[in-house]
């Protein structure tokens, strides 16, 4: 009975919804890996930025005072723990997009 062209014909909409929530969730899913990777390549040019600034504070503490160490100043280590909270910050997405793209192909091998 539930095969019949009234049952379907009753139903069209939320046949019709069904696969609309199937092809949203693709999209949704997709949207987010290219989102993740976009988020990479923008913590990565934060990255070259905050090392070029590390390198233009080491030249100016050399030259002003070439006796004291580099890991005395106190600007060089706020710099350094933006650098080492950027590269965790990095490799979590990494970890994100690796695991959202690998985890497709474990349960199709599964089946």
């Amino acid at each position: 009975m539930e095969n019949s062209f009234r049952y379907k014909m009753q139903h069209v909409g939320d046949i019709i919804v069904g696969y609309f929530d199937k092809g949203c969730g693709t999209v949704k899913s997709r949207t987010l890996g290219v989102t993740i990777t976009y988020q990479i390549h923008e913590l990565n040019k934060k990255r070259q930025k905050l090392c070029t600034k590390i390198g233009d504070r080491l030249v100016e503490v050399k030259k002003t005072s070439p006796e004291e160490t580099v890991f005395e100043d106190e600007k060089l280590m706020k710099l350094f723990a933006k650098l080492k909270e950027l590269d965790d910050r990095i490799e979590a997405r990494k970890k994100e997009r690796e695991d959202r793209l690998y985890s497709g192909e474990l349960s199709s091998e599964e089946t």
